[in-house]
């Protein structure tokens, strides 16, 4: 039938992708309910199945943006994907598993962000979260259910030979990498589901120059025509995100310091116009005093002064004394107001900068909320 591809009905069963929700927003987790899954049937025109509709735009553009391979394609396209809003995937998840739709069995850190379900029609529902800056989370979805789908389809013995390949080049995967803390909230306390788990997480996430091993780097080509192109939409938006969340750091730990330094200047600042004032109060003082003087008790009176900022002012007669101390008053009177302008305007610029970083953060959150369909559901 022209515009239409064949999708082939089998026992259900479901998979649901999830995602590190909150602050962490450490990734995507993927948890497979417990229960046998059966192969899908390797012919896409079998006996029963069941016509699909030809992809709408926003479909193909997604299996487009994941380098999905013809077979690949064909296996998305075949489950119906459908792209939710929060709210509507959030409903759709507690319905269709009974569960609270905010949690993942065997990921309790994570909140699901995608499900595959094979059934008499297989069906991908997909988390589109609100902001188009977290695109390509919603292309990593499609593909790492894609990739599910095509474990299945995989032979039993194609796939007996692939698990200690995919086991080899998790070991290679640096420890400190998120992937391994993925894939145990994923795996839980399914241990069959591992196989599974490691085709789609390593296919999505792991890369070397040159590919990892040739029959595994075979088997995920079967469903993703350009793999490290793949692997780098996973590394494009979480590591925006990763940079984001280090710029701040970055940021506020230098604006700690910045304040720091306006706190010590304008302390420095208010402490020498203080004494500055003091010491203009103590000229007047002295100088009335030595205006009331006679002539030769003045004449011979001997001054000598230390000035607030430890200037010395030695012993001399009265007036010449009182006229250096003058000096000095018009010196700090010419030199203040320059600090002062120049310290508001570093405690203005820095204010901006709070202002700036804090922003950031506050999108940075805002971002973190919308990878989790239940915060986003729930406002925030």
């Amino acid at each position: 039938m022209a515009g239409l591809v064949v999708a082939a009905g089998a026992l259900g069963a479901a998979v649901w992708l999830t995602g590190a929700g909150g602050a962490g927003t450490d990734g995507l987790v993927q948890a497979l309910p417990s229960g046998a899954v059966r192969d899908l049937v390797e012919d896409l025109v079998p006996t029963g199945a069941v016509a699909v509709p030809a992809p709408s735009a926003e479909v193909a553009a997604l299996a487009d943006e994941a380098h999905l391979s013809t077979e690949g394609r064909e296996l998305f396209v075949a489950a119906r994907p459908e792209l939710l809003d929060a709210a509507t995937f959030v409903g759709r998840r507690s319905d269709g598993t009974g569960t609270d739709p905010g949690a993942d069995p065997g990921a309790p850190s994570g909140v699901a962000v995608g499900c595959y379900q094979r059934g008499a029609q297989d069906s991908i529902v997909l988390y589109r979260p609100a902001d188009e800056r977290l695109r390509g989370s919603v292309v990593e979805t499609a593909a790492h259910e894609t990739l599910h789908a095509g474990w299945e389809r995989l032979g039993d013995e194609e796939r007996a030979r692939l698990v200690p390949l995919l086991e080899a080049a998790l070991a290679a995967v640096p420890a400190e990498d998120r992937l391994h803390a993925q894939l145990a909230g994923s795996v839980g306390d399914r241990p069959e589901s591992r196989p599974t788990e490691l085709f789609a997480y390593l296919g999505m996430q792991a890369w070397r120059e040159g590919g990892l091993d040739p029959a595994l780097e075979a088997a995920w080509g079967r469903f993703v025509e350009d793999r490290a192109a793949l692997v780098g939409v996973h590394a494009a938006w979480r590591g925006a995100l990763d940079a984001t969340a280090a710029e701040i750091r970055s940021a506020s730990d230098a604006l700690v310091a910045r304040e720091g330094a306006d706190a010590q200047a304008r302390a420095l600042y208010e402490r020498d116009a203080a004494s500055r004032d003091v010491y203009r109060e103590a000229w007047t003082a002295k100088s009335a005093e030595v205006a009331a003087m006679g002539a030769a008790e003045r004449d011979g009176l001997l001054l000598s002064w230390t000035w607030w900022d430890g200037t010395e002012l030695p012993m001399a007669p009265a007036e010449d004394t009182l006229a250096t101390a003058a000096d000095l008053l018009a010196r700090d009177d010419a030199a203040l107001p320059p600090r002062l302008a120049a310290l508001e305007a570093a405690e203005a610029a820095t204010a901006a900068e709070r202002a700036r970083v804090e922003a950031l953060a506050a999108d940075l959150t805002a971002l973190q909320v919308q990878l989790d369909p239940v915060q986003a559901a729930a406002g925030g």
